[in-house]
């Protein structure tokens, strides 16, 4: 992962957790869609390379 990549992925990934709940608590059923997002940015905003942005995988329910 690049140093550059890890805050941008962050951010948008946290933001959109803690945007859809509705108290101050993440809500984790989320992360496949914020990482989704987080990525989406990278690769159409950044547009950053296949290899930058193919290591971001969700692994879970």
């Amino acid at each position: 992962m690049h140093d550059e990549d890890g805050p941008e992925v962050v951010d948008v990934f946290y933001n959109h957790l803690f945007k859809t709940s509705p108290e101050s608590h993440p809500d984790s059923t989320k992360a496949a869609e914020a990482l989704h997002l987080a990525v989406n940015k990278l690769r159409t905003e950044k547009k950053v390379s296949f290899q930058r942005w193919v290591p971001f995988i969700h692994l879970g329910l």
